[in-house]
């Protein structure tokens, strides 16, 4: 019974991805492998490699099996998204995290952080940042 396992793992990987910047969603049963989805959601929100290595300490010390290989060569997804599969040591059962990429700078005409945006019928208008 694996399910248990991953909502444990969750609930502390979440945790893990939020100090590295990042937030944690699921996606998928739960039934052979753990889905996640990391969305930096920081301005600083550090490297993927530096969250992947997070994660793959967590599984060292979570897991508590011998587990000859830690992650797989990172597969390309579409929108810029990088997938690795961790296995956890349980009958093949493995986290499969997918993250998201950083961007390198804000848009020119994405809204500043904290401004207050307002929908009219026609258009976006954006408004003063609230004090």
């Amino acid at each position: 019974m694996i399910a248990p396992w991953y909502v444990m793992a969750y609930t502390k990987l979440d945790r893990v991805a939020w100090r590295h910047g990042y937030a944690l969603a699921l996606h998928g049963s739960m039934s052979r492998d753990l889905d996640l989805i990391a969305i930096p959601w920081t301005d600083d929100a550090e490297p993927p490699e530096k969250l992947l290595k997070a994660f793959i300490n967590f599984v060292k010390g979570k897991s508590k099996v011998s587990i000859k290989y830690y992650v797989s060569e990172v597969t390309e997804k579409p929108h810029g998204r990088k997938a690795y599969s961790i296995p956890i040591g349980h009958d093949g059962h493995y986290l499969d995290v997918s993250i998201m990429p950083r961007l390198t700078k804000r848009a020119p005409d994405a809204p500043k952080r904290g401004a207050k945006v307002v929908k009219s019928k026609s258009k976006v208008i954006k408004g003063q940042a609230r004090r």
